[in-house]
């Protein structure tokens, strides 16, 4: 048996976490308590790591800054991350989150140095794997609208995070959208795949994308539908705010129900189970 066999089966055993989460709530363990001031004219930091930072601005929005360099996925930013997301949901004032990273970067996926250190490398990957599955999946499901306001390069498990959101907005003039996954040997894991699936259209499109790694530019991104609208950098956040309002409408989606709908459309995500997608019975 193989040692890719092997951790394509442990990959697929991420359903079993997912329907712990589906059931029990992402914080089914106490999370820290944060201060969550309202979201009034000026801008409040609520969470302060050492990768990320978020903060509460006002029309309800939380803005989520990637803050490393590189904004690599170590097992640290990931832990960071859900503490931010922690800190989203228990301020009832937060009605959208907008994601950003830095001016060269977003997010350039999973830190390949840290891949390297690795004793056991096998069980390490499929732990570390397991984790990106957990969080761009609550991203996926997250009850309130989320943008990825995508301000640099976004390469490999940085660019599944901006599509685990539920809209896109890019930089301009700088920066490629890339899934380069087939050009460094890493597989996807069946879950994240059949995620991709559901955000990428059909067709030469998802082949480019998936098979050829193609860098997509802001502008090509638009015309091929994976990005909504693109921005000059100085407008990136305001227009990334700008459509999670008009994501919400005039009278604004309740948490539960658009929680309960984003499970609802993405439900051959959550089924997927041995590198297979059930179909919903």
């Amino acid at each position: 048996m193989s040692a890719s066999y092997i951790l394509r089966r442990r990959l697929a055993g991420s359903s079993k976490i997912l329907n712990k989460y589906l059931q029990h709530g992402w914080n089914a363990k106490p999370s820290p308590s944060f201060t969550h001031p309202p979201c009034g004219r000026t801008m409040s930091t609520a969470y302060s790591g050492s990768l990320l930072d978020l903060s509460f601005h006002d029309e309800g929005m939380a803005v989520v800054n990637m803050k490393s360099g590189q904004n690599t996925l170590l097992p640290k930013a990931m832990e960071e991350w859900h503490q931010a997301l922690d800190a989203v949901e228990q301020n009832p004032d937060c009605r959208a989150l907008v994601s950003t990273g830095n001016e060269k970067f977003f997010c350039n996926g999973l830190d390949l140095e840290y891949v390297k250190t690795f004793t056991d490398h096998e069980r390490q990957l499929a732990e570390y794997l397991d984790e990106l599955n957990r969080l761009c999946i609550r991203l996926l499901l997250f009850p309130l609208p989320t943008v990825a306001a995508i301000s640099g390069h976004a390469f490999a498990g940085g660019a599944v995070v901006a599509f685990a959101h539920d809209l896109r907005v890019m930089r301009r003039d700088r920066g490629w959208l890339c899934l380069n996954e087939i050009l460094i040997n890493f597989s996807f894991p069946p879950i994240l795949l059949a995620m991709i699936r559901a955000k990428i259209p059909p067709g030469p499109i998802l082949t480019q994308a998936v098979l050829q790694a193609k860098r997509y530019t802001a502008d090509e991104a638009v015309k091929c539908g994976i990005v909504d609208q693109v921005a000059d950098q100085s407008q990136l956040v305001n227009t990334a705010v700008q459509m999670a309002n008009e994501f919400l409408g005039k009278h604004g989606i309740k948490r539960k129900t658009l929680h309960s709908f984003k499970k609802d459309l993405y439900y051959p995500v959550l089924q997927t189970s041995n590198g297979q997608v059930r179909s919903r019975v």
